[in-house]
């Protein structure tokens, strides 16, 4: 029964490591290899084909065209080559609204660097820029030259301002107003349409000078659908056009720790996705004329933040397949913080925390194993004696169990019910923007990234080496010495892990030599 806990660990570990090797890494470098970003790109234009909305599914309508047709140059004039620029400047960013669609086209963070110590742009060299819409035939809107009464903005405190963009020309009327806060991401968008049937209003391309900090979570548009989260993969170009319709609560663009979002505060006519480039793709929300009210939120992905919103984005946070388990384990680790002040002793209380339900559990897995090291020579004589009748065999080492008053899978239920916890909180450790940049001490001042020198995983690894020497074990001397690299196997699968994940996973081992003397010691006194 121990070799099926340990095969059950290794199993689990294993995938972690397969994940981090196979997909993580080439997903580092191809972003590393496309991170470099221009300071002054132009947004291209494109133009999705007409399309009626339906059921999620590729359909077989034409690649979007990148050129307006004739028509449409002649309907709508084309916006100066020179665009002014709005420049809005808050205590959170800086953002740039162009009167060439009236769209935002850039958005600096102000309190965030990347690992270069450069600013964090959410928006920079998309091939369309958040916000930029049009009808069916062509994102007109974009490329048409809007007038503004405002000059530059600076909001501060909690001070409101709107921004207004107008555009009229062949009885075709569009009012854009920002509602825009000082201390706040979240931005109003009401858009007043008239003489035109449908339109797009898109969540850009190309999201975030951050790219290449995305691995070990998905980077690209994703959209909220009645509460169900839909990924799209940037790597697998899309069969034409993909639609959906139905209670569609936001569509966004994302990476690790950032996203933008387009939340449709009014009826709207559904969504879609399509390919701009082989790995580029884009989400627009289709509506029409009328009064059309959304929301544009720019910024970290801050769980509480998020939710306090109201409007779903709390799910923009992926906690992964365990979420049931680590939404609670990233509570208790915020609220641990709200009081110690560094998130490094937070996750050695938040550890013991977790251990304390697992103690009686624990304690009679490892009494159930020193039992088993007992009797251990009496199961060596019962395979020997029946190793040809294992129904036999079998019989009689239940026999001998119940005898002893042994349970043989007491040291294997432990260790299975704490995997589905240390998933949860590797996710929790992996995408919670909180622990981006947060020191411990020393040398680990990222408990997001891997331990730089390697300190970590090795102590790991060394504590884990005692405790497989402290634990009672019922393997014949050659299994011994095979597990004996598990340690070894263990360490090089920690070395790029978060530090912040090393940390639990030592302390974890800590307190089960510290439990493991306890329970040994006991074992001694009433022997």
């Amino acid at each position: 029964m121990e070799k099926r806990a340990l095969a059950a660990i290794v199993l689990s570990i294993s995938i972690l490591f397969l994940y981090q090797y196979l997909y993580v890494n080439p997903k580092i470098k191809e972003a590393t290899k496309n991170a470099a970003i221009d300071n002054h790109t132009k947004a291209a234009a494109i133009a999705p084909t007409k399309a009626e909305t339906s059921t999620p599914s590729a359909t077989s309508a034409p690649k979007p065209s990148t050129e307006p047709s004739a028509a449409t140059a002649q309907d709508i004039p084309t916006a100066a080559a020179e665009a002014s620029t709005v420049i809005v400047d808050t205590q959170l960013y800086t953002a740039m609204i162009s009167t060439s669609g009236g769209v935002i086209t850039s958005f600096k963070l102000k309190d965030y660097k990347d690992k270069d110590g450069k600013e964090v742009y959410l928006i920079k060299n998309a091939k369309i820029p958040p916000l930029a819409s049009g009808d069916t035939t062509d994102f007109k809107f974009m490329k048409a030259e809007f007038k503004t009464t405002s000059g530059n903005l600076t909001i501060t405190g909690q001070e409101t301002r709107q921004l207004t963009f107008t555009f009229d020309h062949n009885g075709i009327h569009v009012k854009r107003t920002y509602t825009l806060s000082g201390d706040s991401y979240k931005i109003g968008l009401k858009d007043e349409v008239s003489g035109i049937d449908d339109y797009y209003i898109t969540t850009g391309s190309d999201f975030s000078s951050e790219g290449h900090d995305s691995y070990g979570a998905h980077n690209g548009p994703v959209i909220l659908k009645d509460m169900e989260r839909i990924e799209l993969d940037t790597e697998k170009k899309l069969d034409g056009i993909k639609l959906y319709d139905g209670n569609i609560k936001w569509i966004a663009q994302e990476n690790k720790y950032f996203f933008d979002a387009l939340v449709p505060l009014t009826q709207t006519k559904g969504a879609q996705m399509w390919n701009i480039t082989e790995k580029s793709i884009i989400g627009a929300i289709k509506t029409g004329s009328g009064t059309n009210e959304f929301m544009f939120y720019a910024g970290p992905k801050k769980y509480e933040v998020l939710k306090s919103v109201n409007a779903s984005l709390e799910h923009i946070v992926d906690f992964g397949f365990f979420s049931i388990i680590a939404r609670p384990i990233f509570w208790m680790l915020m609220f641990i913080n709200k009081y110690v002040g560094n998130f490094g002793w937070s996750i050695i209380l938040l550890t013991i925390v977790i251990r304390i339900p697992f103690i009686p559990l624990i304690n009679k897995g490892q009494s159930s194993m020193k039992k088993l090291q007992k009797i251990q020579p009496m199961m060596t004589e019962i395979r020997e004696k029946y190793k040809k009748d294992p129904q036999r065999m079998q019989k009689e080492l239940m026999e001998l169990y119940k005898k002893h008053k042994v349970n043989p899978m007491g040291g294997c239920l432990p260790m299975l019910v704490q995997i589905p916890v240390f998933f949860a909180l590797y996710k929790v450790l992996l995408v919670a923007i909180e622990l981006r940049g947060a020191p411990f001490m020393f040398w680990v001042t990222d408990l997001s990234a891997k331990d730089p020198f390697y300190v970590l995983p090795i102590i790991m690894g060394g504590t884990m080496f005692l405790q497989q020497k402290m634990t009672p074990t019922t393997m014949d001397p050659m299994q011994n010495k095979i597990m004996m690299f598990m340690p070894i196997i263990f360490t090089f699968m920690f070395l790029s892990f978060p530090a912040g994940l090393v940390l639990y996973w030592l302390v974890s081992n800590v307190l089960s030599i510290v439990q493991q003397m306890y329970i040994n010691k006991k074992a001694d006194t009433t022997a």
